[in-house]
C-alpha cells in the first residue's frame, strides 16, 4: 500500500498479469500461429514406416520434393514431438507440384498416379478432406 492508503500497483499490471505487447511481433506467437495453421492443413512426418504417431485411419501417403518446396519459399517447422508441420502457400496449400510419389495406405498399400493423364486427385487442384484422412510425407 502507498501512502494514501491504495494498493500499489505493480510493473506487472492488475492481478499480476504480464505486460501487454504486440502479438505480432513475439515470435514464439507467430510461430504458434503458424504452426496451429498447419495442424489443420498439413502433418508431415519422416519417412517409412508410419506406425508411430500415425493416425489409424490415415488411407494415402504423399511424399514431399522437400527441397524444391525450401526453395520455393515454404516454410517448414518441426514440433516438439517431430511433427514436420507446413502451413503451406500464401494461399494455405502444398500444391502437387511438390509431390514425389503418393502411395495408397489401405485397404490395400500400393502407388498412386501423380500424371496428368490420370486424372488423379493430385493433379486436379489441392483437395483437403476430414482432419486426419490424409498424411502428407517428406
Amino acid at each position: 500500500m502507498n501512502s494514501s492508503g491504495r494498493r500499489k500497483q505493480e510493473a506487472t499490471g492488475p492481478r499480476d498479469r504480464r505486460a501487454h505487447r504486440p502479438l505480432e511481433k513475439d515470435r514464439d506467437v507467430q510461430l504458434s500461429k503458424a504452426l496451429s495453421y498447419a495442424l489443420r492443413h498439413g502433418a508431415l512426418k519422416l519417412g517409412l514406416p508410419m506406425g508411430a504417431g500415425m493416425r489409424p485411419n490415415c488411407e494415402v501417403a504423399v511424399f514431399i520434393n522437400g527441397p524444391l518446396a525450401l526453395a520455393d519459399g515454404i516454410p517448414f517447422f518441426r514440433s516438439a514431438n517431430g511433427v514436420i508441420l507446413t502451413p503451406g502457400n500464401a494461399d494455405g496449400f502444398l500444391l502437387p507440384k511438390y509431390f514425389k510419389e503418393a502411395l495408397q495406405l489401405r485397404p490395400t498399400r500400393k502407388p498412386l498416379s501423380l500424371s496428368d493423364n490420370e486424372g488423379t486427385e493430385c493433379q486436379s487442384g489441392p483437395r483437403h478432406t476430414s482432419r486426419g484422412r490424409t498424411m502428407i510425407q517428406q
